[in-house]
């Protein structure tokens, strides 16, 4: 009789945590997509750019997969042509990735982890700042959580191996459709399936790893064929970005990198990720986490120290982590270095959130102050706006990506056309690959430059006199765009 009770008690307790912590994970969300409604911050190059791409929906782009174009094209449908719409699917896919590591830790360690791996991932100051901008690890790293369940599900004996792995390959297939490191999955499971034959504690055998293979392979099939069609050249991007052709080997990259990775995760949670690994290790149980986090954070160590790698490009080794401190932390003997780690965390993910609402670091500014690039973009486009008319112009030619991105999103549904000068005739980004000028006799454009003379375009008069926009991006910087106006 007592036991019933203690159990009903239990019962009732965690259920009311659980009601707790939703209510948080919620609350969070709801205060992080006001402040992305109320920001004063412009898009970004590349938000602009894939909210450009989502106007032409595809299933591939010059530079990315597709997923990222249609999250932010269907936004777009459903909200209108706002800032906050191409950013605010972000804020709820980071809290859908939470849901999906609270239910995956849970069946590995138990409902108090569970919570915990849920309070972790929402507090990391990376998803922080990914609800704030929106960019492709966001819907990579749902996905690969949606894979990782299903992995957990097989480790837990709530889904079969066959089932579980199908389902696997599914998810980490379709996280290839945001991103090309959803490739590291399907490392990750070779050597689990290698390290259980080994070892004779099999998570699955060789048929379940094939049929996660098939399945990964058919849900990243419209990329796969798209680059087919197209001559890899999302692949071949990607190569340019890893630049492993120009080796630096340098250990000061690699000392660059791992510090990043306390920057992605925070300072005391990231140091806590690398014990907590270290102590399952010896867990035959838990192991596989290891193997789903591990390579990928060794293949970026190797490519810093050959190249350069961005902090973010190991972020798919973070939500393996996350169960795993979740597992470490929901230890009764270590459940206050989890109050610890995860609230400083959240006063990390506060600044984040205030710095979002003002637009500005106020006092702790850096000199560089990395923000000035969200600054300035609707300025440029209402200074060149009065000469556009003037000219009656049909094209405007942008000096670089960066211009170009912003200025197609500030002149939508205009008749614009706006346009970059390849000048090497070798296609570097999206634009060159696709709105690069090309000659057109009689027609009136707008070049834009950072310099004193006008972009060379063979066959242009360029008239003058010529104007100037100067817009204020920072206490102690300034963009400067010459207007040149031309005829061909």
């Amino acid at each position: 009789m007592a036991s019933a009770f203690t159990s009903s008690h239990h019962s009732a307790s965690g259920q009311t945590h659980n009601w707790l912590i939703g209510g948080a994970l919620l609350m969070i969300t709801l205060l992080r997509s006001a402040a992305v409604i109320t920001t004063p911050l412009e898009l970004g190059v590349d938000e602009a750019q894939y909210w450009l791409w989502s106007q032409t929906p595809d299933f591939g782009y010059f530079t990315k997969p597709p997923l990222i174009a249609w999250i932010i094209g269907l936004a777009h449908w459903i909200f209108g042509h706002h800032t906050w719409a191409v950013r605010l699917p972000a804020c709820w896919i980071h809290l859908i990735t939470a849901l999906l590591l609270w239910w995956g830790a849970s069946w590995v360690f138990g409902q108090q982890a569970g919570r915990l791996a849920a309070l972790i991932w929402i507090s990391l100051p990376a998803t922080s700042l990914g609800s704030f901008l929106i960019s492709t690890d966001t819907p990579l790293l749902a996905l690969w959580s949606a894979g990782l369940l299903a992995v957990c599900g097989i480790a837990s004996g709530r889904l079969s191996s066959s089932v579980g792995m199908g389902l696997a390959g599914l998810a980490f297939g379709a996280a290839m459709l945001a991103k090309f490191a959803a490739i590291y999955a399907l490392i990750g499971l070779m050597l689990i399936f290698l390290h259980g034959h080994m070892t004779r504690q099999k998570l699955f055998n060789w048929r379940d790893f094939a049929i996660a293979l098939l399945a990964f392979v058919l849900a990243a099939s419209p990329n796969i064929i798209w680059n087919f069609a197209n001559e890899f050249s999302t692949v071949r991007h990607l190569g340019d970005n890893a630049n492993i052709s120009q080796q630096s080997a340098s250990m000061a990259g690699v000392l660059q990198f791992i510090g990043g990775q306390f920057a992605v995760a925070g300072p005391v949670v990231f140091l806590f990720m690398m014990i907590a690994a270290i102590t399952h290790w010896h867990d035959h149980k838990t192991r596989w986490l290891i193997w789903m986090s591990a390579p990928v954070l060794a293949l970026m160590i190797i490519q810093s120290y050959l190249s350069e790698a961005n902090a973010n490009w190991a972020m798919t080794a973070f939500p393996a982590l996350t169960i795993l401190l979740a597992g470490w932390l929901g230890k009764m003997q270590h459940r206050r270095y989890g109050i610890v780690a995860i609230g400083i965390n959240f006063g990390l993910s506060l600044m984040v959130l205030l710095v979002t609402i003002a637009g500005s670091m106020g006092p702790f500014t850096p000199q560089s102050d990395s923000l000035r690039r969200l600054r300035g973009w609707q300025q440029l486009a209402a200074d060149i706006t009065p000469h556009i008319a003037a000219h009656d112009a049909a094209v405007i030619i942008a000096d670089r990506r960066a211009t170009a991105a912003l200025l197609s999103w500030h002149f939508y549904q205009s008749d614009l056309k706006i346009l970059v000068h390849d000048d090497d005739g070798i296609p570097s980004n999206h634009f060159e690959a696709n709105h690069s000028w090309s000659p057109q006799a009689g027609r009136r454009l707008i070049a834009l430059t950072g310099g004193d003379v006008p972009p060379a375009l063979p066959g242009v008069r360029w008239l003058m006199p010529t104007a100037t926009s100067r817009v204020s991006i920072s206490h102690n910087k300034q963009r400067q765009f010459t207007i040149y106006r031309g005829i061909e």
